[in-house]
Order: C-alpha cells, then structure tokens, then sequence
C-alpha cells in the first residue's frame, strides 16, 4: 500500500498529475482542482504533503507514510497541512488574509513545503479573489495551493490563469460499495450508503459511523413523524435537529481546547495568561470559530441531503419508476407509504423548500428558524390530505 492508495487512487488523472510534478520537481505553487466536492481531494492533499515532506523516503514521489510526520499529516494535526473552509455564505478578504495568508506566512520548523488546501474556493467573492491574487502574482516557495472547485466559472481568469489544473470525478458504485465493506458497514446496508454517497467517498466514510447511520435513519423518517404528529411537531423537531448538530461539533470543540492547551505549555503561558505571542491566541480561536461553524453547517448540510435523497425518491416510486433508481432503497417500504401521502406536486414543492432552506443557512440563517420553516411548507400538505382522507 503507498500514499496514494485509497480516495487518491479512484482519481489515477489526478493522481498521475501530481506524481509526474513530483518526479520532476516541479510541483506548481497552485493548483485548481476541479470537479464534485468530497470525492478523494481530502486524500490527494494529504497525500501530497507526505510526499513533499517525507525525509525517510527517497523517491520523490512518494512517501514512508508512517514516520511522525507522516502519520501527522494523515491524522490532520500536522500545521503543514492546512485545511480552509468557508463559514458562511462566502470568503472575504478577512477570511483571505487572517485564514489563508497569516497561516501560509508562517516559518516551518518541521518539515519542507505546506499545503493550504481551500475548500470551496469558488465561494471567494470578487474582492477576496483580488486579495488573494496578489499571493498567487508572488507565491512564497514554500507553499503549495490546492483551490478547490466545482464551479471555474465564477472565478477571475487572472485567478485561473496562475493555476495548474487538476480535474476529479465522482467515484462509480462498485468502488463505494468497496469503501462501505471496507470500513464495516453492515451487510445489509452496503448498497444503500454507495448509492446515498453520490459518488462521494467522504460520505461513506460518515454514514460507517454508527451513529450517524442512526441519524440518517431519523432523518428520513421525518416526513412520517409530520403525517402522523401534524404540523405541532414543527418547533420541536426543528430545535431536537438544531441540538443535533451542535453536538457533532462537540468532539471537534475538545480537539480545539487540547490544541490551546498544547500551545499554552510550549509557549510557557502562566495561569494568568501571560506568555501568548501578540495576536496569535486571538487568531486561533478565530481560526477554530470557523471550522467550528462550518462543522455545524456541515451537519446540518446532512439532515438536508437525507431529506432530499428521500424526496427524490418519493418522485420515483409515485411515478412507477424502477426500485434501481431508488437511492434509498432500504427505506423503500416508507416510500411506498408516503408516495400515497404527499402529491408530486407537492414533493416538488418540498425539495424547492429543502434548498431554500439550504440557501438561508449558507447566509449564516438561523438554523432552528429556517428548520421550522422547512418542516412547516412539508406538514402542511401532508396534514392536508390527512384531513381529506
């Protein structure tokens, strides 16, 4: 097994892209890389930054995968590798020049090269992308950029222009089955989450949780808990998801307060605070609000995908449609009931309230607001025809 095994190895154009700029030594200082979100990017830029910071290997493109810094970097607390994402509807210049530009000035005490891998790059707006240019006219050399994104268009050509590009697809089916037996999804499951992860491996590995393979249970039960409670389980509902969310940051909060607490004892900080580089606590808390928040959006993103899948396939089984189609298909009994509870009409309806709702909360929308909103537009109907029937 190497380095690029894994999700690298379901994106070989990829893969062999970055391998020959390794080889060669010429790694770009920025790469575009294009294509759906959460299909194998997180493993290639893991997989990059071993490769250029590995000393226990001495092939070029390649890496041992196993020194400290090695395993470092695959666990994700290696600062070499540097992981962005937006936390709200858009990155601004702030987010430009506090998140990626301080971090990615920054000296290296422990390793060669760091890799700022930016999520959704594609959200920059207008006058982030010209911050951020100015990176790109002058790139340090010790930096490698990954920009990720699923649409180039909204991007400046002179942002464009200075990147080498790297495309990524979606992972096909037998290769997600693959990833759900290997990480020990139930039997009986296997063929539901490949075809619930579209494509994306990152999604597989989420619903090999337990918990969230109950969670997802939960979610797609929710139109059955609307049919049969009515429209005053809306509130409650939406605060019992929002109180679910939160609690999927809480592991990430810990990691957090361990991470201050380290710097606390290597910087020598006493018990009143003192001993903190000017301006450096304050940029780490900024930097763990971020992920924070977008580790909340990122849950509740899943409450809304689950919904979603399970509309889509409320449309397929009320239109005759073939079980193959279905995604959901161990819940395909549920959606046999519900087809006969809610008119096309108004499942279409339902998914144009699920992304409305998505939209509200990417512009930093309250979540339990937007929620009630949501389950309100799905109840009605549904307490509609319960009353006619």
């Amino acid at each position: 097994m190497t380095i690029w095994d894994g999700g690298a190895h379901q994106q070989p154009a990829a893969t062999r892209a970055l391998r020959r700029a390794l080889a060669a030594d010429e790694v770009s200082h920025a790469w575009l890389v294009s294509g759906p979100s959460s299909v194998g990017q997180q493993d290639l830029a893991r997989a990059l930054t071993m490769a250029l910071n590995c000393d226990a290997s001495d092939v070029p493109d390649e890496a041992c995968g196993v020194c400290d810094r090695c395993a470092r970097i695959r666990r994700g607390t290696h600062e070499l590798l540097e992981v962005q994402q937006p936390a709200g509807a858009a990155y601004v210049v702030d987010d430009v020049r506090e998140g990626w530009i301080r971090p990615a000035s920054r000296s290296i005490t422990d390793g060669h090269r760091r890799v700022m891998r930016i999520v959704a790059a594609d959200r920059m707006n207008e006058a982030a992308q010209n911050a951020f240019l100015k990176v790109l006219e002058e790139p340090p050399p010790s930096v490698v950029w990954l920009l990720e994104v699923e649409d180039e268009s909204v991007l400046l050509d002179t942002v464009v222009s200075r990147c080498r590009r790297l495309t990524v697809v979606p992972w096909g089916l037998d290769a997600l089955r693959t990833r759900a037996r290997d990480l020990q999804v139930p039997d009986a499951r296997v063929e539901a989450v490949a075809r619930v992860a579209l494509g994306s491996p990152d999604r597989v590995g989420q619903l090999a949780r337990s918990d969230l393979l109950a969670a997802r249970d939960d979610h797609l039960a929710l139109l059955d808990r609307l049919a049969t409670e009515g429209p005053g389980t809306v509130v409650p509902m939406a605060k019992e998801l929002t109180r679910w969310a939160k609690a999927q940051v809480d592991p990430i909060k810990q990691r957090h307060a361990e991470e201050l607490s380290r710097y606390e004892e290597d910087l020598g900080v006493d018990a009143r605070g003192r001993g903190w580089p000017p301006g450096l606590k304050k940029q780490l808390q900024r930097r763990h609000e971020r992920i924070e928040r977008g580790a909340q959006r990122q849950a509740l993103d899943l409450v809304l995908d689950n919904l979603a899948t399970y509309l889509r396939d409320l449309l397929i089984v009320a239109s005759g449609g073939s079980d193959e189609a279905v995604v959901n298909v161990d819940h395909l009994d549920d959606l046999r009931r519900d087809a006969t509870r809610l008119p096309v009409r108004q499942v279409v309806d339902g998914l144009a309230a699920v992304e409305r709702c998505r939209d509200a909360l990417v512009r930093n929308g309250n979540p339990e607001l937007q929620l009630e909103r949501l389950f309100l537009a799905l109840s009605l109907p549904l307490y509609a025809a319960a009353v006619r029937g």
